[in-house]
């Protein structure tokens, strides 16, 4: 009697594990919670753990082990809806935090010009796509960020506004190629930047000469554009690129005899529109290799 009470009794709870088994409407349902909770921003480390269980849940059903899936499912169930909670609490906390954080942003950059402004504009409008989004925890982390960059931002547009008196002018720099071996390696390679008041420039680059015993070169290029500062960097924005000449000469044997042959590249004047052209010169190292005439 003992015996079938004691094998009725692990009957019954062999019974009620079964019954416990996780179905597969449960596990669906979890999932598109996470996907939900992705979708709305909320960033993978918050879900990780989730994810973890409802993996954990789905393989032990699979193999036929309810007791795990059922203990995986439960705790899967648990960190979702604290997610879940932390999502709607950090909605209420974030939106007026947001708005105000804005406000004081554009307080502190309404002095900002040019190429700052244009940089702030940038990082104002990635904020701005995720206010959009509703992706608040994404726009409160790239607040925080521009709230520590704002004193570089100023000291920059105080920096750039003290160089813009200082660059007009025509800067030059000169180089000569030369041989330890040979006397007759000589060439002469000239960099001419012109810098208007009115923000324009052009650039002229050119070389002349020979460069080794067995190569000769003749170039000029001209470039046209505008030019601006943003902190203590010039930045050129090349519109019109000109290739003057291009001719080159490299020294070889013909029909028995050393000779200097020709290479002409086509000459051509085209405008610019993609900004492949454009370059980026340090105020300091402009001082240091150029003369200014």
């Amino acid at each position: 009697m003992k015996k079938f009470i004691i094998l009725s009794f692990c009957f019954i709870v062999f019974l009620v594990i079964a019954g416990c088994s996780v179905s597969k409407k449960a596990l669906n349902d979890a999932e598109k919670r996470i996907e939900a909770l992705k979708s709305k921003g909320v960033p993978d480390s918050s879900l990780s753990r989730a994810k973890v269980f409802l993996y954990q849940a789905t393989d032990a059903k699979m193999r036929g082990n309810r007791g795990l899936s059922r203990l995986s499912a439960d705790s899967m169930r648990i960190l979702i809806a604290q997610a879940e909670s932390q999502y709607k609490d950090d909605m209420n906390r974030l939106k007026p935090w947001i708005a105000s954080k804005k406000n004081f942003i554009a307080n502190e950059t309404k002095n900002l010009t040019g190429l700052h402004k244009k940089h702030l504009d940038s990082l104002i409008g990635v904020i701005d796509s995720y206010i959009t989004m509703n992706w608040l925890l994404q726009a409160e982390a790239h607040i925080k960020g521009l709230i520590n960059y704002l004193p570089k931002l100023k000291s920059d547009e105080e920096r750039a506004a003290e160089l813009r008196t200082r660059i007009p002018g025509t800067w030059i720099c000169s180089q000569v190629t030369k041989h330890s071996e040979d006397k007759s390696v000589h060439a002469v390679e000239k960099k001419i930047f012109s810098f208007s008041g009115n923000g324009t420039t052009k650039l002229i680059e050119n070389k002349k000469g020979k460069s080794t015993p067995y190569f000769k070169e003749d170039w000029e290029f001209v470039s046209n554009g505008r030019w601006d500062v943003k902190g203590d960097t010039i930045v050129l924005f090349i519109d019109r690129f000109k290739a003057a000449k291009q001719d080159f000469w490299d020294k070889k044997e013909v029909k028995g005899r050393q000779q200097w042959v020709k290479t002409s590249h086509e000459r051509y004047d085209s405008s610019i529109t993609d900004g492949s052209q454009d370059r980026f010169i340090i105020f300091e190292d402009l001082k240091k290799d150029f003369d200014r005439r």
